[in-house]
């Protein structure tokens, strides 16, 4: 358009001192990335070069300088203990003043007789102190301010439905993918013999997780019998049971067969933990038969059956990504990258 101004134009009237200046004010932000490294400081050297760098010589040239430059004269002489100039009080709003209030309150105060005796206690007062606790002078110190303890809200309670669930899996339900029964009080035997049946026919679900919910040997005989005829079930999680060492082995035993698709199998944290080097053999030869199990959440004592069945998993994970790779998929296919962040 007619009214504007080419900034070449005004560039060219401008003297070089003027240009100078210029630069000097917009060189204002050394962090600015669109000026030269060069040109982002107000400093100008105007002094011819005088050879080449002679290290030793620089040095003594800025020492000699610095002595021979007088020192400031100070408006205010130093004192011992007294402060020069305004004393600087922070000013806090309501919030950061709220925020403080709520932190001063979850510490940990003694009271005020006892926080000024503690202040004015010397070591030998505090280690008679704690000598007669019979604990340690730096121990009883810590202990004195410790902060309290955290408080986290429970989980809020599993409000899913045993008789809902089990309609559902008879009626073969496809949105009934993931069973969750964790801490639920009351199922009796029966009802879990009814579900566990139910899995025979139903070639949807995928995820069946029942922890903390008393299950008896029984049910998890018919859990085996019904992983025969199931092959969608993908994980299961019977974790923090009463479940038997045996009943254990015959599940993993179960999981080996080809009719069914367990990529995960979860059972620590039974009644009985030690299961026995037996038990554990049989659960580690029912694993290494397993061609498609990756995970499994279980406690083994012995470290050879440990060293063997983690070196299994590995293999059926190297299978996957082997026969991944094989159908064409590329690494990462699938996958979301965050874009990397440049300094720009």
């Amino acid at each position: 358009m007619g009214d504007e101004v080419d900034l070449e134009d005004l560039l060219s009237v401008l003297s070089p001192e003027e240009v100078a200046a210029l630069v000097d004010e917009m060189a204002a932000d050394p962090d600015d990335k669109h000026m030269p490294a060069s040109v982002r400081t107000a400093y100008r050297c105007e002094k011819e070069p005088t050879g080449d760098l002679n290290r030793d010589s620089l040095i003594n040239c800025i020492n000699e300088i610095a002595l021979n430059t007088p020192d400031q004269e100070e408006k205010v002489k130093y004192e011992a203990g007294v402060k020069r100039g305004k004393t600087f009080t922070p000013v806090y709003n309501e919030s950061q003043m709220a925020e403080m209030d709520k932190a001063d309150a979850g510490q940990v105060k003694l009271d005020p007789d006892e926080e000024d005796a503690l202040a004015n206690a010397s070591v030998d007062d505090i280690m008679a102190l704690a000598d007669i606790l019979n604990t340690n002078p730096q121990d009883f110190v810590m202990e004195a301010y410790a902060d309290p303890l955290q408080y986290f809200e429970p989980d809020p309670p599993n409000e899913t439905n045993p008789k809902e669930v089990l309609e559902k899996l008879k009626s073969n339900d496809r949105d009934c993918k993931d069973v969750n029964l964790n801490n639920l009080g009351g199922i009796s035997e029966q009802d879990f013999c009814d579900i566990f049946n139910t899995l025979r026919n139903n070639d949807n679900i995928t995820k069946f997780s029942a922890c903390n919910v008393d299950l008896s040997d029984f049910a998890v005989q018919t859990l085996c019998a019904a992983l025969d005829q199931n092959s969608s079930l993908k994980s299961l999680s019977i974790e923090n049971n009463r479940v038997s060492p045996d009943a254990l082995a015959d599940l993993f035993e179960a999981a080996a067969s080809p009719n069914n698709g367990l990529l995960e199998v979860r059972v620590a944290s039974q009644q009985q933990e030690k299961m026995g080097q037996r038990v554990e053999e049989r659960i580690a030869a029912a694993i290494i038969k397993n061609p498609r199990l990756m995970k499994a959440g279980i406690t083994l004592e012995f470290k050879e059956i440990v060293a063997r069945v983690s070196k299994h998993m590995i293999n059926n994970m190297d299978k996957l990504r082997i026969t991944r790779l094989k159908d064409g998929v590329a690494p990462g296919a699938g996958v979301k990258w965050t874009a990397a962040r440049t300094l720009d």
